[in-house]
């Protein structure tokens, strides 16, 4: 993504600026976008209570254009935290911050991913036959 692109992100998400830290992730930060791809967007709001959470989810929702596919980054399941944060450019927010942020979530899938790697089948054939 150049940075004109992130220009105008950051332009479609200066609201949330002082809210907020927000990072883009997926495949616009990856390089495989095509020209209809969404801008997947995770918005991090520190909160702990899942409430909490999902009422900012809700605010966020429709706010801005369906280009955007924005949502609070601690609602995600681990596996797919651990994804945006091996992969991601901030749009607001200090990155040091950000990263000494997500520290907590590597160490979480440190202690959780040997459960969840070893739950992962390449088919149904395959699951069925350590039964």
């Amino acid at each position: 993504m150049n940075s004109v692109e992130l220009g105008e992100v950051r332009n479609s998400f200066e609201t949330l600026e002082e809210k907020y830290e927000v990072i883009m992730y997926g495949s616009q930060v990856e390089g495989g976008s095509r020209p209809s791809s969404d801008v997947d967007i995770a918005v991090i709001t520190r909160k702990v209570s899942k409430e909490e959470n999902v009422k900012i989810q809700e605010e966020l929702l429709g706010i801005l254009p369906l280009k955007y596919d924005i949502r609070v980054f601690e609602l995600y399941p681990i596996y797919i935290q651990m994804s945006i944060i091996e992969n991601y450019k901030v749009v607001f927010g200090d990155p040091l911050e950000i990263s000494e942020y997500f520290y907590q979530y590597r160490k979480k899938w440190d202690d959780c991913k040997h459960r969840i790697l070893s739950n992962q089948f390449l088919s149904y054939k395959e699951r069925l036959s350590l039964i």
